[in-house]
């Protein structure tokens, strides 16, 4: 019976260390969203900051260049909004699987317990019946 417990216990250690190993990925995940997200915040500032005030006098060459330099920010603006939308669906995806792998660690306690209840539930049978019997040989002992 000890045998089944220690084979589930391996394998409950098993899933916590998977369970551990997702845990520290979905840190790394948020972090790579976190540094997406101040990017784009960056360059969302960026962005404003290259405008040229109306009525201001400039360069058709100056507005032109400007022009590019913005298309550039715009693209490089759209692409890390994708950039930050993978990396929530990511994000999303990694804690559903650390959930599922939190209830597969949390399974593995609950077998491992029921198990060792039910081991120590004999023993206290078995330990119950012997002291019976020993109370009945010292009963009849008495008598004789």
């Amino acid at each position: 019976m000890m045998k089944r417990v220690k084979i589930v216990q391996s394998w409950r250690d098993q899933q916590q260390r998977q369970f551990n190993k997702l845990q520290q990925q979905q840190g790394q995940i948020n972090q790579q969203m976190n540094a997406h997200q101040q990017r784009l915040s960056l360059l969302e500032d960026l962005s404003g900051q290259y405008s040229v005030a109306s009525g201001s006098q400039a360069s058709a060459l100056l507005l032109k260049g400007i022009g590019r330099f913005r298309h550039q920010l715009d693209n490089l603006t759209n692409l890390q909004r994708q950039e930050l939308a993978l990396s929530q669906v990511e994000l999303r995806s990694m804690n559903e699987r650390l959930v599922k792998q939190h209830s597969q660690v949390q399974m593995g306690n609950k077998i491992i317990d029921k198990r060792l209840t039910k081991i120590q539930n004999q023993r206290d049978k078995q330990e119950q019946k012997v002291l019976d019997e020993l109370s009945i040989i010292r009963f009849f002992h008495r008598r004789s």
